[in-house]
């Protein structure tokens, strides 16, 4: 039965950081989609200020960070926003920062 319980840690461990790299770019396509933009921004910023002043080592939350503002910034600009652009670069440059702060 611990073989069983390993296992499942061992997919529960992969699945959820790629549900929420998935995560992030339909929610921003569902909120352009019904004109919610503001309240995505407003999540991406808050997670990223929680992600920012988390003070564990590990930079998981900061990747997703990093790739939820790339992601962003890319959908913008296929979608003409620039408010999405932005918002993106800056969520996108400031986990990079982070990140790059906690590696030295």
């Amino acid at each position: 039965m611990s073989g069983l319980s390993f296992r499942l840690t061992e997919i529960r461990s992969f699945l959820l950081p790629v549900s929420q790299f998935v995560a992030w770019p339909i929610f921003f396509l569902l909120t352009s989609a019904i004109s919610q933009q503001p309240s995505y921004f407003l999540a991406l910023l808050l997670v990223l200020a929680a992600d920012v002043i988390d003070k564990s080592p590990r930079n998981r939350g900061l990747f997703r960070d990093l790739v939820a503002g790339g992601a962003t910034t890319v959908l913008a600009l296929f979608l003409n926003d620039l408010n999405g652009v932005v918002i993106g670069a800056i969520v996108a440059v400031a986990a990079t920062s982070r990140v790059v702060q906690k590696l030295n």
